[in-house]
C-alpha cells in the first residue's frame, strides 16, 4: 500500500458482490505486444453505497476507456485495489471514506 499506481484501458466486465467489488480492465502491455486483463478490487457494495457510488455507474462505463488507481499486487500479478476510478467523460469516483486518501 506504499507504492501507487495508475491505468488504463477498457472496463470490460463488473462483479457487484461481497465481500469487494470487482472490476476487470484490458490494457495494453508494457512492451505493446498485446492486451492483459487486470482484476481490480475495492470496498464492499454496502460501504460504495455509503459513500455514494452506485453499480450502474459501473456498469454503464462497460466497454469505455477508465483509468484506475490505486496499489498493485505485491506478487507483480495484474490485480490491484482499486481507490479512484476515472471514466471517458472526466467524472471520477473515490473509492475510500471521505479524507481517506489524503491520510496516506
Amino acid at each position: 500500500m506504499t507504492k501507487p499506481f495508475t491505468l488504463s484501458g477498457t472496463l470490460t466486465q463488473v462483479e457487484w458482490v461481497n465481500p469487494h467489488i470487482a472490476l476487470y480492465i484490458d490494457a495494453k502491455k508494457a512492451d505493446g505486444s498485446g492486451v492483459e486483463n487486470w482484476k481490480w478490487e475495492s470496498a464492499p457494495p454496502a460501504f460504495l453505497r455509503r459513500v455514494g457510488v452506485t453499480s450502474a455507474q459501473f456498469k454503464n462505463a462497460i466497454g469505455q476507456t477508465v483509468s484506475a488507481s490505486g496499489f498493485r499486487a505485491k506478487d507483480g500479478s495484474l490485480y490491484g485495489f482499486l481507490t479512484k476510478i476515472t471514466f471517458a467523460d472526466g467524472t471520477s469516483l473515490e473509492m475510500v471514506a471521505p479524507g481517506a486518501a489524503d491520510s496516506r
